[in-house]
């Protein structure tokens, strides 16, 4: 009875520690992600060649997330990993002001991504084994995710100018230093038995439902780098303010909160399969909306939508993935779903719409992303069929 208690409380402690780690991580997301491709657009970068710059990390994304996701798997490091990707993309954060070279800032945005983006998925796998132990909701972890991201992309929208915006990368690297130390207090998985990760693997992706799973997922990715990437640009090419590009991606995470705290009871009664493709479906018809209107203030209305969109989406796709996913290979299954959604998706979708944009303007990037959606949620909709059927 004593030992159930103190790994009850264990439990609890670890969880609690995570929600600071997800508050840092998307804390530095929310201070970087709204005003980067602005930054750079201010320095000197074309429509093209920010779309470029934003191909080229994505692509690292696919070796880096699952090659992350395998040592957390093979050695059970996952706090191990969590700590030196933040450490390391702090140092290179401010990095970024002292060029304005093309090449040497893919460079560093290659080294940033390689350490920084694998954290989300890590610690979801860490946070998805605690709550089945607990009994507990993996999007009331989650949304303090989302608390972060709002209170920078929008707090610092308030506050900050145009001609102030190196302050993004010493924020992006306080940040960084934030989830170093709450990863020191997320729990140290038990060794155990060591897994054979290619077996693992090969089993996994001969799963017809995970596989499409994953091609639905690099479609999705695809849209969301055609409206996250320009969004900023989009809404100053309409007329708003650089406030308002705050407000927006703000307006975007809020969404996301009610859906994070209520999202373990929805799922309790839709599967995961239904919640999937119904999000789909309803990010392409926001998509359009924002497509079709001329008016910043409509727009950042709308985008709220877009993360409730995103909330039931991802309660869902880290469920699928953790169900589907082998014994011991938990981390590897959430990391690769991160790397076909911010990988080769990701990087698809920055590089055509760096050329839409070049060659017309924003709107046109809201209607492909929604065709793409609608795309996903088929193919995803048929491959999860039980095989049976």
């Amino acid at each position: 009875m004593t030992m159930l208690t103190t790994t009850r409380r264990q439990t609890s402690s670890a969880l609690f520690f995570a929600k600071f780690f997800y508050f840092f991580y998307f804390s530095a997301i929310g201070i970087l992600a709204p005003f980067l491709n602005i930054y750079l657009k201010q320095i000197g970068l074309t429509g093209s060649q920010i779309g470029l710059l934003g191909s080229f990390p994505p692509l690292l994304v696919l070796l880096a997330n699952p090659f992350w996701g395998a040592i957390a798997d093979r050695w059970k490091a996952q706090r191990l990993v969590l700590i030196l990707g933040a450490l390391v993309g702090a140092l290179v954060s401010p990095l970024f002001l002292w060029t304005h070279n093309f090449w040497l800032l893919s460079l560093l945005l290659l080294v940033l991504v390689f350490f920084r983006n694998p954290l989300g998925s890590i610690v979801d796998s860490v946070v998805v084994n605690q709550v089945v132990r607990e009994g507990s909701s993996y999007g009331r972890q989650r949304l303090w995710g989302s608390l972060g991201f709002i209170l920078c992309s929008f707090g610092l929208a308030q506050v900050i100018r145009l001609d102030q915006l190196s302050w993004i990368f010493w924020l992006h690297a306080a940040a960084l230093l934030g989830c170093a130390f709450f990863g020191f207090m997320l729990p140290v998985e038990k060794s155990g038995e060591r897994v054979n990760l290619l077996h693992g693997l090969k089993a996994l992706l001969r799963q017809r439902s995970y596989s499409t799973f994953l091609f639905a997922i690099v479609l999705l990715g695809t849209a969301s780098a055609l409206t996250i990437n320009f969004l900023g640009l989009y809404i100053l090419a309409l007329g708003g303010k650089e406030s308002q590009v705050g407000m927006a991606y703000a307006a975007n995470a809020i969404g996301e909160i009610p859906v994070m705290y209520f999202g373990a009871t929805v799922a309790a009664r839709i599967a995961s399969r239904k919640l999937i493709a119904g999000s789909l479906l309803g990010f392409a018809m926001v998509w359009t909306v924002i497509g079709t209107t001329t008016s910043p203030t409509v727009l950042i209305a709308t985008t709220s939508l877009i993360g409730i969109c995103f909330g039931m989406s991802w309660i869902a796709a880290v469920d699928y993935a953790n169900h589907s996913a082998p014994a011991g290979l938990r981390a590897t299954a959430q990391t690769l779903v991160g790397a076909a959604h911010g990988g080769l998706g990701w990087s698809i979708g920055s590089l055509i719409g760096g050329e839409l944009w070049d060659l017309a303007g924003g709107s046109i990037l809201y209607f492909v992303a929604a065709l793409t959606a609608i795309l996903a949620a088929s193919i995803f909709w048929w491959g999860s069929k039980p095989e049976n059927n």
